[in-house]
């Protein structure tokens, strides 16, 4: 599993690493966009100012209209020689040219209110502020405004009346150049929100006009929440401690919250000391975070993406994580299935580990370990496995030295008879000598062969006595004793000597000869072969058994890994 636990890692790597790059993009798109957005409120809060300037000089042209009307003059003139209140006639004269010079102006140039004032400041008359109609003795010219307008100046100014802020211009109106003005015209605009919309037309800026401390008017462009003005007025009392606002009429950028910031001015005027003002808002577009690109992103966007390249790059990473997870898990556990299966059936005796890769092998070892185990709990055994059906398919083993009969009567055409002969499958045979073709010498077929040892009752085999064969097994079989003291250098040599009992009796049952074959030739072959076997397939010792095969007693070697 080492490919697929890679590219794992190498997934897990790719998709941390972009997760913390979005994170840097994100964070450092939301700082650029807060940083252009209090760059940009010092940028609205000028044009705001500028506007109001230039919407003032407009109007005081406007007004020039009044001024240069001769009616309008000569009945300003009259009311203004006359040291009483002037009459209703004039008044109603002059009230009627208010109105309908004013229809004439453009609609974005029309006044809220106009004042017609004679040259002691008292209002001969009006259109709009009503709320003025019942005052006797209404008069204006305590304002400065008016006071330089008869003086022959033209001025504008902003004044707060009743709770609400008035842009104001005034302009002198002369009858007689020769003397000084008859009069003044005054004319004002309400700061309404209908103002308010006007101005962020023209500045697509978001602004609010304040008036001890009370929100009067306000407008935001398309797409910033109106709801985000409310907050505005909310910061009126934290603003006063601003000292430049307080000394410069203009406060530094305010930080409402992570989106909004504001930008607060007074307007310069009567108004400045009512506290009067405009403040203007600006929204940053924040990510907030990676999936904020989606959110924020259009369909120009989208389309900018090459989908070409990110099919390609998902579809060759989801390939190679099938195939990194086809050969080292599903291969492998099909593998294991397909064993299994066989082995529920009773086609193999056990797992064969060497079949199977990782895990899967250590699991298969102890499945059989544990069935072992199981059995021997139960007072049985269980026939051991193949070598090869084991450990799988190995190489030949390590030759094994043939052994000959010693003593008289070498077999005929000096062959030698082997005792022990591997085989490849991995499992071995110990093969007998053949029966003597005569008794005594004689060549006769079936009889018993040349005795071994001149003395009676026993013959030497190499360096250790023989027993002669007991009586019922027949003068023709002559075995080696299994000698009393053996190696016990490992445990699984104190059962080689039941497995030689129990290999030599197979061999009777099937007929085949034992002469010759003695325990210390026995041992000495096991050992050797023992000892390949583990140090080939690292296995801690091997378990021979004995077993028939194709007529002929053999031994199977089986693995034990405790």
């Amino acid at each position: 599993m080492i490919a697929s636990r890679l590219w794992y890692i190498v997934l897990s790597l790719v998709i941390g690493f972009l997760t913390f790059q979005l994170y840097v993009a994100s964070s450092h798109f939301d700082r650029s966009s807060q940083r252009s957005m209090r760059e940009g409120l010092n940028g609205d809060a000028q044009v705001v100012s500028w506007y109001l300037r230039d919407d003032a000089r407009k109007r005081s042209s406007a007004l020039i209209n009044f001024a240069l009307d001769p009616d309008l003059a000569a009945a300003l003139s009259k009311a203004s020689s006359a040291p009483t209140k002037p009459t209703a006639d004039v008044k109603d004269k002059v009230k009627q040219l208010l109105k309908t010079v004013d229809e004439k102006l453009p609609p974005e140039l029309q006044f809220t209110a106009l004042f017609a004032i004679d040259q002691y400041g008292r209002v001969v008359a009006q259109k709009g502020f009503d709320q003025a109609l019942g005052i006797e003795d209404f008069e204006l010219g305590g304002y400065p405004i008016v006071a330089d307008a008869l003086h022959g100046w033209i001025r504008d100014d902003t004044w707060v009346l009743d709770g609400r802020i008035y842009r104001v211009v005034a302009r002198p109106v002369e009858y007689d150049t020769s003397q000084p003005p008859a009069g003044a015209i005054v004319g004002a605009r309400i700061v309404d929100d209908g103002f308010a919309r006007e101005l962020t037309k023209r500045t697509n800026a978001a602004v609010a006009f304040f008036a001890a401390k009370t929100r009067v008017a306000a407008a935001a462009p398309e797409g910033f929440p109106t709801a985000m003005l409310d907050a505005i007025t909310t910061d009126l009392d934290g603003v006063e401690e601003d000292k430049d606002y307080k000394e410069k009429g203009r406060s530094n950028t305010r930080v409402l919250r992570d989106n909004l910031a504001v930008v607060y001015s007074l307007i310069p005027g009567e108004s400045w000391e009512l506290g009067a003002g405009f403040a203007v808002g600006r929204q940053a577009e924040l990510i907030g975070g990676p999936a904020g690109f989606f959110a924020a992103g259009d369909d120009n966007d989208k389309k900018a993406v090459k989908i070409p390249v990110v099919a390609g790059v998902t579809l060759l990473s989801a390939l190679l994580g099938l195939i990194f997870s086809f050969l080292e898990h599903s291969k492998p556990l099909r593998t294991f299935q397909n064993e299994a299966a066989r082995f529920a059936k009773g086609e193999v005796d056990q797992l064969a580990p060497s079949k199977f890769f990782s895990s899967f092998r250590k699991i298969a070892s102890d499945i059989n370990d544990g069935i072992d185990k199981a059995i021997a709990k139960g007072g049985g055994t269980r026939k051991a496995a193949d070598l090869e059906q084991v450990l799988g398919p190995i190489p030949a083993q390590p030759t094994m030295s043939a052994f000959s009969f010693p003593g008289e009567g070498s077999p005929a055409s000096g062959e030698s008879s082997s005792i022990f002969k591997p085989e490849l499958s991995g499992s071995f045979n110990l093969l007998s000598q053949p029966a003597a073709s005569s008794p005594s010498g004689s060549g006769k077929p079936g009889g018993p062969p040349p005795p071994r040892n001149p003395r009676p009752g026993a013959e030497v085999s190499g360096s250790r006595p023989v027993a002669a064969p007991p009586a019922e097994q027949g003068d023709a079989t002559v075995v080696g004793k299994v000698p009393e003291l053996i190696e016990a250098s490992a445990d699984d040599t104190a059962d080689w000597p039941q497995v030689f009992e129990d290999f030599l009796r197979v061999k009777r049952q099937n007929g085949e000869s034992t002469d010759g074959l003695t325990f210390e030739k026995f041992q000495k072959t096991l050992r050797k072969n023992r000892e390949a076997l583990i140090q080939q397939h690292g296995c801690k010792r091997v378990k021979f058994t004995v077993y028939v095969k194709e007529g002929r007693a053999a031994l199977k070697a089986s693995p034990v890994r405790e």
